[in-house]
């Protein structure tokens, strides 16, 4: 067949018999170059450096995947203080911070809560949550909590935080909250909302490379309206924290 010299326009400096020759590039690679060196691998040896590589990376995947799960249950999370792992429902890992242990304070508060509505077990809360050194007051409260009826519906909302006590090793943190509750009235199909403001103080410790509570005190109040112009031995006569994280985990 003619060579098809269409594309080239009347004026054009370049033609056909001005065109410099082009050599096909040598599909034979040079002794000394990578290429060579390559080709002279025998092929069952390609394919298991091919083969391994692949493994390679799928063990790293897995690794990537599954890698840090030396507890039951347990998930990662990133947050600014912590908890950076929920386990079996409850959040732990804190940072060695103030705000660090005003977070755990008041999720421990939740914990507390979720307890006593049956979503978390006192075992979990005390093998994660709990020091070694806590008082019997602690664990009793743990111990005793009863699980709500069915229709109870709960829910606590830390209001403000104050650290009351601290050092890298030791934490003392008042929570004031409220709890909002609804009741079905004798299966009338009625439901009754009941709130009640409280301060629950945490003291913890840090032990394993966490916040671990070691005591607790409860007690009702003070009501909104009276804390207008706290007293000045109150815990909320101080300036408390803000931005802290709390988690109501399914």
């Amino acid at each position: 067949m003619a060579p098809d010299f269409s594309s080239i326009k009347p004026g054009s400096q370049q033609s056909a018999a001005a065109r410099p020759a082009v050599t096909p590039p040598s599909s034979t690679a040079e002794p000394g170059s990578w290429k060579a060196a390559f080709d002279r691998i025998p092929n069952w040896k390609k394919y298991g450096f091919v083969g391994l590589f692949v493994l390679t990376l799928v063990v790293l995947l897995v690794a990537a995947t599954v890698g840090g799960g030396g507890k039951t249950n347990s998930a990662t999370v990133r947050t600014g203080h912590g908890p950076n792992e929920i386990t079996s429902g409850i959040p732990h890992g804190y940072n060695r911070t103030q705000a660090g242990a005003q977070t755990a304070a008041s999720n421990f508060v939740q914990a507390a809560n979720q307890v006593s509505l049956g979503r978390i077990t006192a075992e979990d809360v005390k093998s994660v949550l709990v020091g070694s050194d806590a008082t019997d007051a602690l664990v009793a409260v743990i111990d005793d909590s009863a699980s709500q009826s069915d229709d109870t519906v709960m829910n606590v909302l830390p209001a403000l935080i104050n650290v009351t006590d601290y050092s890298d090793d030791r934490a003392v943190v008042s929570v004031w909250a409220v709890s909002a509750s609804q009741n079905d009235l004798s299966g009338t199909g009625k439901v009754s909302v009941i709130t009640l403001w409280a301060t629950t103080t945490v003291t913890l410790q840090w032990e394993d490379g966490d916040w671990k509570a070691v005591d607790w005190s409860f007690r009702s109040g003070p009501e909104p309206s009276e804390v207008s112009f706290p007293e000045g031995d109150s815990t909320l006569a101080e300036f408390g924290a803000n931005g802290l994280y709390t988690f109501f985990v399914e």
